[in-house]
């Protein structure tokens, strides 16, 4: 099956290289609105739904472009109203919520879609890809050129080769042919191998004077080689990598990108503490608004070309989360894990030691509660990195894994400054 997935892949995919485009001066503040979106929209609900804002969205002014960061829990999706009318939308949320996508786009009178991009291959932004596809007509899909060993995956590729399209290779200089507004990836600058998050597409959208960065899952590493490319990364409002984890947002990077609005796409109550207290530390530390789908459901984002407004006031950044505004140490580039504690101090275990195919494992690390991990499966034919807390249950979906195959978790946690590392297996079936 797997020799079968890259040979469809192969079929349809077609690298694109367009020219870059130019920087624009700053808009002013924002003014908000009150309109609001609820934070869980069922197809149904969002099918009898009437707004104004929706209203707004199908008989737009001249210059003005309109941008919905997706209420779809933990994932991303976006959905972008040019002043011209076409649509874009950035990611589809999980495999679950290909249907909630669909209801807002038809609730926000979309009947076409002139470019779908997929930032990577991670099941929280295209499950819901293959669901869109099949309810819209779309002119051109976008995606990185990475692959991946995933049924989410397969089914993504499947749905974009149904439709009788080629997908189109997402990297920096890459322009959109779009009318009435400047549309160019400025990511990822190089291959990453199977690190998808780096390999993440990021878009640039400019809107008269105003200017959106959408991120994807970029890394710090991926945003140093931004950096490094000379692109001009200033934007007013920024869509933070990763849902908010520290993992991406680097200081140098906000330097570079300078935004004045900040939005965290994350699930309530997610298990990963997206975002993370260090990244909401450094959005206040440079006095940048924060809105949040976690709290606050879809976020609309309304642009006339010089200001920018929003349904919804920014959201609140608790004090006891920033103690006075205690300064944040930079964000360094994740090493290769060395070992600084006791590795008896934890311990690591998986509840079904030979699951079958496509099963669902569930991964507990005790020992230091609370303490955060990451940890490494290293499959047959590449590597995985998931995170977690300690004490808390991770279930992992380990989807075509290859049957027999003993497959190593390498596991860490960090406490107290320093890793300590542990390990556990399962073998597929």
């Amino acid at each position: 099956m797997k020799k079968r997935l890259f040979s469809i892949i192969s079929s349809i995919l077609l690298a694109s290289s367009l020219a870059a485009c130019q920087s624009t001066p700053e808009p002013t503040k924002t003014a908000a609105t009150t309109d609001k979106t609820p934070a869980k929209v069922t197809s149904e609900e969002v099918k009898n739904e009437t707004t104004d804002q929706a209203e707004q969205t199908n008989a737009s002014a001249t210059g003005t472009m309109q941008v919905y960061y997706l209420d779809v829990g933990q994932g991303d999706s976006i959905y972008i109203k040019t002043s011209n009318g076409d649509d874009i939308l950035i990611d589809g949320g999980n495999n679950d919520r290909g249907d909630d996508v669909v209801a807002y786009l038809k609730k926000y009178h979309v009947d076409d879609l002139e470019v779908m991009i997929a930032t990577h291959p991670d099941a929280d932004h295209i499950g819901g890809l293959d669901t869109v596809l099949q309810n819209f007509d779309v002119k051109s899909v976008y995606m990185p050129k990475v692959t991946h060993t995933t049924k989410t995956f397969e089914d993504f590729v499947i749905a974009v080769k149904n439709e009788g399209l080629k997908l189109k290779e997402a990297k920096a200089g890459v322009s959109l042919a779009l009318a009435g507004v400047d549309a160019e990836f400025v990511g990822p600058v190089t291959s990453y191998g199977e690190d998808l998050n780096s390999s993440s597409a990021v878009l640039k959208v400019t809107n008269g004077e105003n200017r959106f960065l959408f991120t994807g899952d970029a890394t710090v590493k991926a945003e140093q080689d931004m950096i490094a490319s000379g692109a001009n990364l200033q934007a007013d409002v920024l869509k933070l990598g990763h849902h908010g984890a520290n993992t991406s947002t680097s200081e140098a990077f906000l330097t570079k990108v300078q935004p004045k609005y900040a939005i965290v796409s994350a699930g309530k109550d997610n298990q990963y503490g997206h975002p993370t207290v260090e990244t909401l530390q450094k959005m206040q530390a440079q006095h940048i608004q924060v809105f949040r789908t976690d709290e606050q459901g879809t976020i609309i984002a309304t642009s006339d070309g010089s200001t920018i407004t929003f349904n919804t006031d920014p959201a609140k950044i608790e004090q006891d989360t920033v103690k006075n505004n205690a300064t944040v140490a930079p964000t360094v580039t994740p090493q290769t894990a060395t070992s600084q504690g006791t590795d008896t101090s934890i311990k690591a275990s998986v509840d079904n030691p030979t699951p079958g195919q496509y099963g669902t494992i569930h991964l507990d690390v005790a020992g230091m509660s609370g303490a955060p991990f990451t940890a490494v499966f290293h499959y047959k034919s590449k590597d995985t990195t998931y995170t977690g807390t300690v004490g808390t249950t991770l279930p992992v979906k380990i989807s075509r894994a290859a049957a027999g195959f003993e497959v190593l978790i390498d596991i860490t946690v960090q406490a107290d400054g320093k890793e300590y590392q542990t390990q556990t297996s399962f073998i597929p079936q």
